[in-house]
């Protein structure tokens, strides 16, 4: 018989991708008037070249926004190991995990040759030395659609209301800022306009990783809870 697992997920949506579209968007730059000895075929050839490199550099840098971040797995610990909270033995312990911890490991690329992990029975985040992990199956990372479009805002910055619709605390790590929810705790957060990577965790829950690109004068919601998957 397979275990069940939890998973932290939101409601679903139809996705809405006219995001790429504006990022995709060029900037109309004034151009001077040609000189007399420059024939106008040069100057509207010039013109395209330059718009051309434009888009192929808007290309590279949304290819790179939302490929350039390393995929996350789970893991079991194979023997008893330091759980420490940074990476290196010279770093506090935060507890000793047992043979069989599951953890959640955020990336396979190490620092000092240790990973940086979430137990998930605690959801407390530290480092072990890699020499104790069996990596396990690769974490599915959601790709857009996750934020729900709630109607334009006056603010620049896109504002999102989070919904912990949960019994747990929720950990919320959003690009490099964490953020903690309460059971049933509902808040707004204002991002900057762009990519955004996401990490939701709480203690017995296997964390929900993605990325989504959020627009400038919008607002969104975004509720988490609880199912059970049979693993």
């Amino acid at each position: 018989m397979k275990d069940k697992m939890p998973t932290l997920r939101k409601i679903k949506r139809a996705a809405s991708l006219h995001t790429s579209q504006r990022f995709f968007s060029t900037f109309n730059f004034a151009q001077p008037h040609p000189k007399p000895t420059h024939h106008p075929d040069n100057q509207t050839n010039n013109t395209k070249i330059w718009n051309m490199k434009k888009a192929i550099l808007s290309s590279f840098l949304l290819f790179f926004c939302l490929t350039g971040f390393s995929q996350s797995y789970l893991g079991r610990v194979t023997k008893q190991v330091n759980f420490r909270e940074g990476a290196g033995t010279d770093y506090p312990v935060i507890s000793s995990l047992k043979v069989g911890t599951q953890i959640f490991i955020v990336s396979l690329e190490t620092e000092n040759d240790f990973y940086n992990i979430i137990d998930i029975a605690t959801n407390k985040e530290g480092y072990i030395h890699k020499s104790f992990v069996k990596v396990g199956q690769e974490i599915e990372k959601n790709e857009q659609g996750m934020f729900t479009p709630s109607g334009q805002t006056e603010n620049y910055n896109p504002e999102i209301e989070i919904y912990n619709n949960t019994k747990l605390t929720l950990t919320l790590k959003l690009n490099i800022e964490t953020y903690s929810f309460s059971p049933q705790q509902k808040r707004k957060i204002t991002m900057s306009p762009g990519t955004c990577n996401y990490r939701a965790s709480a203690p017995n829950v296997i964390p929900n990783i993605g990325t989504e690109y959020m627009q400038s004068n919008q607002g969104y919601t975004w509720q988490f809870y609880i199912v059970t998957e049979r693993r």
